[in-house]
């Protein structure tokens, strides 16, 4: 077996021409596989998928994403070429899938303005206290111009410890980074207060050769990475706030797009191949979202009086509200037995150990795969390999007669269509019936929301002057002022909302992290809230009565008896406010792109249903083309 992996390691620096880190680690990453499959009594003739997914799991527990997604690339390369060679007759790897890392990618940690200055006054005053001992002065100068070159130019760690004296260009303040992430070379411009430092430095030093690494260490060696890490993690203490090297990468690229900077322009000196991952910072504190919501209507509203109640004072009963919707209960069995059954868990274990779906999803994969079970009686003892076309168009058929909506049956096919393409993979049946199932294209239907007067009355519905009733006041006006999900209102902590500033961070939302602004008229609400009734300075930023995190379904519940309390004749659900908040941002000209990054959209499909325009504005929209069309009188109209 290590004669293999020796043999793939001269393929990968000769053939391939890797560098020698991704040769490397690769090669210590398949020594480990290789003991692993030797522990358990396998060789790599003969390992399947569920062996490779195995070692993946718990390879990379506890790990992130992204390393998880290295080690598949790894493995999957690795049998290719074992494929390639004859060594095997399949390729088993095939099947280990990677995890979408744009559902989990959350916002990069960055620095403000102050805490940069903060970090360089700092290591200005350990210059200036130590001069009387001159053993300490190159080392203390070095890491001033270090911290500065990698703020001002948002250079790599590696990068910087491979820097030599003459990719340093003075006279035309220029730094050439040769050989960077992926073999790329680039030129990057420097400011000149960084070059005084740099040359500070550089005389307190005597080999100054062009061959010479522009930082050393104390033994006058050349500086490595992971050296450049432990320097930032000796000043963490002192600092502010501890930074890593990369930290300051996204301090950089974040400071330079909130001046105003071209995002091509930023992605071409990060060196980044795509723009998607220049796009990344683009969600933090984002000046366009912030401009977009000074227009909303909040700003310029004022909150009508609570209307008198028509329903019981002192109510937080559970209503039965006529708008509430009506939910339809399929039955399933108390315990699931037969192959069918062992494969759908381990199918969803694997997901779940791959990290490829999110908590949520997971939990409707079983929903789904669960009622297919119980649908599918044929299949429980045989597993999925005895299923057939017509029992999934059987199913399918029963839930439709069930009363069940056509956007879960489709949620229903989907899921069903992951499972067996799963199964095909793990050998477990030969073909795919559903590839001859396409999901039927439905027409997005136009979604309800709110006049600005009918959202105002809302607003006005709890009563203020309880301390529960400004609480429900609160839910609303962050959901109106904000348009987030009612899960992400949720899951806010007081940590996450930024009064000083105006911005809410939401983690963990629905495909990946994101801040969006807080209209102005809204900051004053939250604050005195925040003052006098949460007074903690963590924890969940909205509670029950109960004094716990609020539940997603305790605000819908809310929400619709403020919506009779208003009497507002519709349903409406923290998801109407969602699109209310949309709607009323698109009539006072915000750009939809921009509202889009607000909502945490991937792409503009999923904000159009939201975009709502009424008939008067379409109107005006074409009256617009009249001067264009001659009269056929032949006079111009006054209009």
């Amino acid at each position: 077996m290590e004669s293999i992996i020796e043999s793939y390691r001269e393929y990968q620096t000769v053939i391939r021409g890797y560098t020698p880190k991704v040769v490397l680690g690769t090669w210590r990453e398949l020594m480990k596989l290789a003991a692993y499959l030797q522990a358990r009594s396998l060789v790599l003739e003969t390992v399947e998928l569920v062996h490779l997914e195995n070692y993946c799991i718990e390879r990379t527990e506890g790990k992130s994403l992204g390393y998880r997604n290295l080690i598949v690339s790894q493995i999957r390369s690795f049998f290719t070429y074992l494929h390639q060679q004859e060594y095997r007759s399949n390729n088993p790897a095939l099947g280990l899938s990677y995890t979408n890392l744009d559902a989990h990618q959350a916002l990069p940690e960055i620095a403000t303005f102050e805490e940069i200055q903060d970090c360089l006054k700092e290591l200005r005053r350990q210059i200036e206290s130590c001069l009387g001992r001159k053993q300490f002065d190159p080392i203390r100068k070095r890491n001033l111009a270090l911290f500065a070159l990698m703020y001002a130019t948002g250079i790599r760690a590696g990068e910087a410890a491979n820097l030599r004296l003459r990719d340093v260009l003075w006279e035309e303040q220029i730094l050439c980074i040769r050989a960077g992430k992926g073999r790329k070379d680039r030129r990057v411009p420097v400011v000149g207060e960084v070059l005084e430092l740099l040359q500070v430095y550089l005389a307190t030093r005597q080999d100054l050769t062009a061959d010479a690494p522009l930082f050393l260490t104390w033994r006058k060696e050349a500086m490595d990475n992971n050296l450049v890490g432990v320097t930032f993690r000796s000043y963490s203490e002192m600092w502010t706030k501890p930074l890593r090297p990369h930290q300051l990468r996204h301090t950089c690229a974040t400071h330079l797009y909130q001046e105003g900077s071209n995002i091509v322009y930023i992605k071409d000196w990060l060196g980044h191949k795509r723009i998607t991952t220049t796009l990344h910072y683009a969600r933090i504190q984002n000046p366009e979202i912030a401009a977009t919501l000074e227009a909303h209507p909040i700003n310029v509203a004022t909150i009508p009086v609570r209307p008198k109640l028509q329903l019981v004072e002192g109510s937080r009963q559970k209503l039965k509200s006529p708008h509430r919707r009506k939910y339809t209960v399929t039955p399933v069995a108390d315990a699931l037995t037969g192959t069918l059954s062992e494969q759908i868990e381990e199918f969803l274990r694997t997901a779940e150990g791959m990290g490829k779906y999110s908590k949520g999803s997971l939990k409707e994969f079983r929903f789904s795969l669960t009622r297919f079970a119980v649908g599918c009686p044929s299949c429980m003892e045989q597993g999925v390999g005895a299923l057939r076309g017509a029992d999934i168009i059987r199913w399918l058929s029963s839930r439709r007669q069930a009363g069940i909506s056509p956007c879960t049956i489709d949620k229903n096919l989907s899921h069903l269509r992951s499972f067996i393409a799963y199964a095909v993979d793990r050998g477990w049946r030969s073909d795919n019936p559903m590839e001859a199932l396409k999901m039927v294209p439905r027409q997005p239907k136009e979604q309800e929301y709110l006049t600005e007067d009918e959202m105002l009355r809302l607003l006005a519905s709890p009563d203020r002057s309880t301390p529960e009733g400004f609480m429900d006041y609160i839910t609303l006006l962050v959901l109106y002022s904000t348009g987030i999900r009612v899960g992400e209102l949720s899951n806010l902590d007081i940590e996450d909302v930024d009064l000083k500033e105006g911005w809410v961070h939401i983690r963990e939302g629905k495909g990946r992290d994101r801040q969006i602004a807080i209209p102005k008229a809204a900051l004053d609400d939250l604050k005195q809230y925040v003052g006098l009734h949460r007074k903690e300075k963590t924890g969940p930023l909205l509670l029950n009565l109960q004094g716990t995190r609020l539940k997603p379904w305790t605000v819908a519940r809310r929400i619709r008896h403020y919506s009779e309390v208003a009497g507002l004749h519709k349903p409406v659900s923290p998801h109407t406010i969602r699109h209310t908040f949309t709607a009323h941002l698109i009539q006072r000209g915000g750009r939809i792109e921009v509202i889009a990054k607000a909502l945490g959209h991937k792409t503009l499909a999923e904000t159009t249903p939201y975009a709502h325009a009424d008939f008067e504005d379409i109107r005006k929209a074409v009256s617009l083309l009249r001067k264009n069309i001659t009269p056929s009188s032949g006079a111009k109209s006054n209009e």
